[in-house]
């Protein structure tokens, strides 16, 4: 039998609302999700913008977006041997009244020497075409999370297959839980 405190506990300490959203949207409300985003206005062709996701003591739950303005490919490496981890991107609480900071940490341009025994996505195209003519901006987003390992690293590598200078966004989005 369903007491009047098993309901209570069931139920959204914002809006009061019975537990019927999915889990993103409830990790957010519970402010465990995190928002990372990187732009570099000015990507040569064959140029990259890469990404290193250090994930801390926690399992973190992943989504990535990219954005640019012409083709790009996207690859995701596991455990990459790294130099210097590169300039810290902030990131976001999606709840901007709590108070929880994420375990994991991501950087942009870190110093890459290898990128790992283990490809998760493997030049993933954004179509975006190959001549000032033609160039046009798009975007991909990843349509399940990825669970990464905790304590480990992650390379997000875009390279510019445009023929020309583009602008690249990259973002991530997490929440974190233990293995």
């Amino acid at each position: 039998m369903i007491t009047v405190g098993d309901l209570q506990a069931m139920q959204d300490v914002t809006t009061g609302a019975l537990l019927t959203i999915e889990t993103v949207h409830h990790e957010v409300h519970e402010g465990e999700i995190f928002h990372a985003a990187y732009t570099n206005g000015s990507v040569a062709n064959n140029g990259t913008v890469d990404l290193l996701l250090t994930t801390g003591a926690k399992e973190a739950h992943t989504v990535w977006e990219v954005f640019a303005g012409g083709q790009v490919t996207v690859s995701l490496y596991e455990a990459p041997t790294t130099s210097a981890a590169g300039t810290a991107v902030t990131a976001y609480n999606m709840k901007r009244s709590s108070t929880n900071t994420p375990t994991a940490a991501v950087t942009h341009t870190p110093t890459v020497s290898a990128t790992g025994t283990v490809t998760l996505v493997n030049g993933r195209i954004l179509p975006g075409g190959t001549s000032p003519t033609t160039r046009v901006g798009g975007g991909i987003r990843a349509n399940a999370e990825w669970i990464m390992k905790a304590s480990t690293k992650y390379l997000m590598r875009i390279t510019n297959k445009s023929g020309g200078t583009i602008a690249i966004n990259a973002v991530l989005e997490w929440y974190e839980e233990a293995a």
